[in-house]
């Protein structure tokens, strides 16, 4: 196994559990490879277009659109993912993208962020927020 892959198996089923727990209707459609899935928080409703193309794991890219649901973001009534966005929102949405990936992973391990990045296939505008989450469990595990 390459040293930076990683099973994603514990994130998809953490979020698996969000969706139920929230009753997040996913629908799963082929449109464009250039249309970014989205969703629509006041129907609890995310839209996953299967042929974007993107390096980003859908799994990512799918928690990220969930957090939209499960925060109740009101600002808008369409959330389109966007790994380059600026608003708080969209950063606050990446971050719980990686909280979730960091809480599926065994409690006593601390992998390399680089190594995350890698696995999730998240671009380099994403690093400092990886790091800061990195930074967040390592800190909660060294106590």
């Amino acid at each position: 196994m390459d040293p930076y892959e990683y099973d994603l198996t514990p994130y998809q089923e953490r979020l698996e559990e969000t969706i139920v727990n929230y009753q997040i209707k996913i629908q799963h459609v082929q449109v464009e490879p250039t249309d970014p899935p989205f969703a629509y928080p006041n129907k609890h409703v995310v839209i996953m277009n299967d042929a974007y193309d993107s390096k980003i794991s859908p799994i990512f890219i799918l928690a990220h659109e969930i957090y939209h649901i499960t925060q109740q973001s009101m600002d808008q009534q369409i959330y389109a993912f966007s790994p380059l966005a600026k608003q708080a929102e969209e950063k606050n949405a990446h971050l719980f993208a990686i909280r979730l990936f960091f809480q599926s992973i065994e409690e006593d391990y601390v992998p390399n962020y680089i190594a995350v990045m890698y696995a999730l296939g998240l671009p380099l505008s994403m690093e400092h927020l990886v790091r800061q989450v990195w930074s967040e469990h390592s800190q909660f595990l060294s106590f």
